[in-house]
């Protein structure tokens, strides 16, 4: 009697421990997955735009702090070679560069940018290539063959640097001979000296989400400095719709 009974509850046990891995084994039905992929559409909906406002803030930032480093950059030209330097600005083609009092000529600032007529850039690109491919490459019509003395300015002097994707160079507000005055198309340009002073302006960024960094420079020291503006200030200087 006692044998039997213990068989039975044997029995009972046995059959309890396999259902257990069975239910174990079980994987998710088709339900809660389309749930979690619901859930995960759903949060990458919600997260794209923050998504796209940081990497809007991002370009715009990059922007400025390149136009700073490249004002810092004639500044310290301009006292290390004791010789002016200006950093020009073209509206037109979104686009500004470093360029020499030496060969800047005021009434018609667009030739100090890179072309084969006025750049060391061009001459040095041609002699490298001459003398590592055995290849000779005939200058171009007014274009001189001696290479010219290379300075730390050499390699960027003349060259255009563009404006990142969705941000406009919108406005400049310089001081010229005592007088006030706005620029947002055709050239112009921010001059410093060889004891460092310059003129007072303000370069005004914006990108597609009017957001605006201003970049600065004092007219007695050269400093240059970069900062985001705040909806108040974009406000009163009227760039809500400039793009």
């Amino acid at each position: 009697m006692l044998r039997t009974t213990v068989r039975r509850d044997f029995r009972s046990v046995s059959t309890y421990r396999d259902v257990t891995p069975m239910g174990l084994k079980n994987g998710f039905t088709i339900t809660e997955l389309l749930i979690v992929l619901t859930l995960i559409g759903i949060l990458s909906a919600l997260s794209m735009p923050a998504l796209k406002g940081f990497a809007a803030t991002r370009r715009l930032k990059a922007s400025a702090y390149t136009l700073r480093s490249l004002l810092t950059f004639a500044r310290d030209m301009a006292v290390t070679d004791r010789t002016a330097h200006l950093v020009v600005f073209d509206f037109d083609n979104q686009r500004y560069w470093l360029a020499s009092s030496e060969t800047f000529d005021p009434s018609n600032p667009l030739t100090s940018a890179l072309t084969a007529q006025n750049s060391t850039v061009v001459t040095a690109a041609q002699h490298n290539i001459n003398t590592n491919s055995g290849f000779q490459i005939p200058p171009t019509a007014g274009t001189s063959t001696s290479q010219g003395p290379l300075t730390r300015s050499s390699g960027i002097l003349g060259v255009p640097e563009p404006m990142e994707q969705n941000v406009t160079l919108t406005a400049m507000v310089t001081t010229h001979n005592g007088r006030t005055v706005t620029v947002d198309s055709g050239v112009a340009y921010i001059y410093f000296s060889p004891t460092s002073t310059s003129e007072e302006a303000f370069v005004y960024l914006q990108n597609t989400r009017n957001q605006v960094m201003t970049v600065t420079v004092e007219a007695a020291s050269g400093r240059v400095r970069a900062r985001q503006l705040t909806s108040q200030e974009i406000e009163m200087l009227g760039l809500e719709t400039a793009l």
